[in-house]
């Protein structure tokens, strides 16, 4: 039998007890506590349905939408929220994935009172939908039987409720997908209910967006689970573009890292490590406890949910989102550590193809395997969080792995066989350690905070650089007050971005760097920025070749009756067993969502190419598998990122499955799934409607893998035919000091999520900068002062205080592609202790985390090393150590020059 309480995911037959109408309706039961949607259909359609859109309110608020196209992007949106006792209505289209603008076509609502109110919990918006049925792709077409409807639910208002055009917060309740069965929606007496709308009005057009209410005693069929929507708010950005006249820090900095996501703090730790003055700046807080983060988790007060590994996917649903970005063109984490503290967690290792195929000179498997080396010693991975080495809540796992091993695949380890990546799966690797969430703000964030070389920079978002023709000189930031501030770079320094492939290109913009088109946008745009004089514009291809992994998601119900474990109970306490378990190091709460991981690939299209695809496989409803399906490596199609009038990032052309190839082997895979799991013996059964593939292929939506919007490459994208923007120094082409190292500069996608991938190419890069001379206004250079190439994570961390660093800065030819710097790493000065990998808790006295005062100012820095009170280093032997240090590192540092 199918479980009991396996979730539909297409729509049925219901009769509204208020309106007498007879829909097809979806309800989604299992995320958002009562979202519906009905749809009637006259007998012959046209252009014209009436529907029904229920949301569920939390204290009032929240929003609810329905996605006519299906996909939430070029598609008709019609959202609803509640101001006061009025139902504010919106048409909306998405072209990226920024807020919704409002739609620009023809359509016009016009409310039926019977079935449009507000009570306690939900809005029911009931309205008569005129010149609403468009087709492509924009709504179904009139002639479709069944088709693919996507829905977003917030439990939050939008920023202004009066304005039916205002911006929208984050979806942060439930998001999804399904279908609805067109064909059973057409009845006879669609004319009769027709007639009871009243004046037709244009939702958009409306100032409050009033479309009419009755007595709040009336009440939508909802589900029986009741339950509250989330609270919290997503937020809005402040302004980010001012004039270049704002005040200038007192501070300077040898190089600023703008961005504190993995890339960004694995980048700034390897350069200050190397002995520069390093400014790390995130627009985001903290996320965890010992860094200043407050929310933590009611039934442990030292673990934010950032840190449950457990809590891994329900980020989006919680009630404060507000780590969330707001001008990006899709999810992201505006919060330090970036996605690497909001994503799911999955850390495949990459194998040695994702370099080798199409990374250029420089960049090969051979190239960076020691940069993957150095990242694994700090941030391994596992495959076995739980430290009485059990894998939990294994139901999901059984059923999958079961069908793939009948059908040929091989069960692998994925650390420990990264290149195998046909017909293979794996338990899931996920990037936890110790329990916890890792990642770089755990794994490398605690060593750079022990450098007095290193400054950690919250809640302060980058606008632009400055830069006078090809030389930054600084960077102009807004903090979270709205004040501004210019930091400047101390003389041959440089500027290194890391905002991730969503915001790196908004910061390029910004500068006057960029296509022609897009700096127009921002020339003439609201967002105050100040770009340079046109003729000095570099007119390089940021924000194309940009690439990602479309992603499928199939739910499958189980012919066993499993019980899906209750996420939703974790953040006000999951049971005491699991936190007993949980304190000892194991159980479920130790893992991630996930319970296998799975790939394949495919050469049998046309062009030859060979494209991989992965599986991503949870249980979050009881009865129901859920089988995320991804096109990955060797994918062809791109697409177009671009920028907004007021300074947002949107997607201008869509990066999916618009290749034939792509589409073929995509399909193949969906195809296989369908008819794997329809055969007579199979114990899951597909939910959809459609068992052909073809219906669903361009359903797709983002996997929130984003690269290439700023590509590395020789071919300078100044150039005709020139396709990159930064060079393999990961230098933008046209500046002397400008380097991208997140994700923007890839120029491939890998065969699995990008997190374990930026994080390797991020340690390649910095060794890079590191080695890369800067000229000087005096001819001088600055180079590295230590090597990075051989410290581990368990090693002694040896360091020199800010004045000792100083003085040992050697010019030094840079080295050849690939090579670290060879000067002599520092002699121990006590400032860090011996033994094992420090911990956050123990890094927090000598951490320089600095905080933007009332004016925006960044205090200057201490006059003394941090963490030198009570400490050696002011004792005899302490300093001839430091001086015999001196004396080595300009002896290695000389032998360094003749062997580079």
């Amino acid at each position: 039998m199918i479980g009991a309480s396996a979730q539909s995911y297409t729509s049925s037959a219901y009769t509204d007890p208020n309106t007498g109408i007879d829909f097809q309706r979806y309800v989604e039961s299992t995320q958002s506590a009562g979202y519906s949607w009905g749809i009637a259909l006259p007998e012959t359609p046209t252009t014209d349905f009436i529907g029904q859109l229920v949301v569920p309110l939390n204290s009032s608020q929240g929003w609810g939408g329905v996605s006519l196209g299906g996909q939430m992007t070029s598609s008709l949106l019609i959202v609803a929220w509640a101001n006061g006792q009025d139902v504010v209505a919106s048409f909306r289209e998405a072209t990226g994935y920024a807020t919704p603008g409002v739609y620009s076509g023809s359509a016009i609502a016009s409310p039926i009172a019977k079935g449009t109110f507000i009570n306690s919990t939900h809005l029911s918006y009931t309205f008569l939908c005129s010149d609403c049925i468009v087709g492509n792709l924009t709504t179904f077409a009139a002639s479709d039987a069944t088709y693919n409807l996507g829905y977003a639910v917030s439990g939050t208002n939008p920023i202004d409720p009066t304005n039916a055009a205002t911006d929208l917060t984050y979806h942060s309740q439930a998001f999804g997908e399904y279908a609805m069965m067109l064909s059973n929606s057409s009845s006879a007496n669609y004319d009769t209910w027709a007639a009871m709308a009243s004046a037709s009005m244009a939702p958009v057009a409306s100032s409050t967006g009033s479309s009419g209410t009755s007595s709040t005693s009336q009440t939508p069929s909802v589900p029986s689970n009741t339950g509250t929507a989330g609270s919290g708010s997503s937020g809005v950005g402040s302004s980010n573009g001012i004039s270049n006249t704002a005040p200038v820090s007192q501070s300077t900095y040898d190089v600023i890292v703008v961005g504190g996501g993995p890339a960004g703090i694995i980048t700034a730790g390897r350069l200050a490590e190397s002995g520069v003055n390093v400014l790390l700046v995130e627009r985001g807080g903290a996320p965890i406890i010992s860094l200043g983060a407050t929310n933590s988790l009611s039934w442990n007060d030292s673990l934010t949910p950032y840190d449950l590994p457990a809590l891994g996917s329900s980020l989006t649903s919680m009630s404060d989102v507000s780590e969330f970005c707001t001008d990006t063109a899709s999810t992201a984490g505006c919060i330090l550590g970036g996605s690497s503290t909001v994503n799911a967690m999955n850390f495949i290792h990459p194998p040695e193809r994702d370099f080798d195929d199409k990374w250029p000179v420089g960049w090969k498997w051979s190239d960076v395997s020691e940069a993957a080396s150095r990242l694994y010693e700090r941030n391994p991975g596992t495959t076995t969080p739980s430290v009485d080495g059990q894998h939990y809540d294994q139901a999901a796992f059984n059923i999958v792995s079961q069908m793939l091993s009948s059908n040929g695949w091989t069960e692998v380890n994925s650390i420990e066989s990264p290149n195998s990546k046909t017909k293979a799966f794996s338990q899931p690797a996920w990037s936890i350690l110790n329990n916890k969430r890792a990642g770089p703000v755990r794994t490398y964030l605690p060593i750079a905070q022990g450098l007095d070389n290193f400054t950690l920079k919250l809640n302060t978002k980058v606008t632009n650089v400055i830069r006078t023709g090809g030389r930054i000189t600084g960077v102009l930031t807004t903090a979270s007050n709205g004040t501004s501030e210019i930091i400047n770079l101390n003389d041959g320094g440089k500027v290194v971005l890391a905002s991730g492939a969503m915001s790196t290109p908004r910061i390029l913009f910004n500068s006057g760097i960029g296509p022609a088109d897009q700096l127009q946008v921002v020339q003439s745009g609201t967002s105050g920025v100040v770009l340079p004089d046109e003729a000095d514009w570099i007119n390089l291809p940021v924000g194309h070749n940009m690439k990602d992994h479309p992603q499928y998601v199939l739910q499958f119900n189980s012919k066993t009756n499993f019980t899906a474990y209750s996420y939703a109970s974790i953040p006000a306490g999951p049971p005491l067993a699991d936190q007993d378990l949980y304190k000892a190091g194991s159980g479920v709460l130790t893992q991630a969502v996930q319970r296998l991981h799975m790939w394949t690939s495919d050469n049998t299209a046309a062009d030859g190419v060979t494209r991989y695809l992965q599986g991503t496989v949870s249980a979050l409803s009881n009865g129901v598998v859920t089988i995320k399906a991804f096109l990955t490596h060797g994918a062809t199609s791109t697409g177009v990122l671009g920028i907004t009038p007021d300074g947002k990032t949107v997607v201008q052309t869509a990066p999916w499955v618009n290749t034939p190839g792509d589409r073929q082997v995509i399909g193949s895979f969906l195809q296989w799934l369908l008819d794997t799991t329809s055969g007579a013996n199979s114990t899951l059964s597909f939910a959809g409607a459609s068992k052909n593939a073809s219906s669903l292929i361009d359903s797709r939506i983002t996997g929130d893998h984003w690269t290439g919007t700023a590509k590395m490459g020789e071919d300078d994208g100044r150039q005709a035919d020139g396709t990159s923007v930064v060079d393999l120094d990961t230098k933008v082409y046209g500046t002397d000091n400008l380097f991208v190292v997140d994700a923007s500069m890839h120029p491939d996608l890998p065969t699995g999520n990008t997190q374990a991938i930026i994080m390797v190419a991020a340690e390649a890069a910095a060794a890079k900068i590191a080695a890369y001379q800067v000229s000087s206004s005096n001819t001088t250079t600055t180079s590295p002062n230590a090597p990075f190439g051989n410290s581990t994570a368990s090693a002694t961390l040896s360091v020199a205080s800010s004045s000792l660093a100083a003085a040992t800065k050697t010019p030094k030819k840079p080295c050849k592609s690939g090579a670290l710097p060879t000067v002599g790493a520092p002699k121990p000065t006590g400032i860090l202790p011996s033994g094992p990998f420090p911990t956050v808790g123990s890094m927090t006295t000598l951490a320089t985390v600095v905080a933007p005062t009332a004016s925006g100012s960044v205090p200057a820095s201490p006059s003394e090393p941090v963490g030198s009170e009570g400490g050696d280093d002011n004792e005899p032997s302490a300093v001839i150590q430091q001086i015999v240090g001196l004396i080595m590192q300009l002896i290695e540092g000389l032998l360094g020059n003749k062997s580079s």
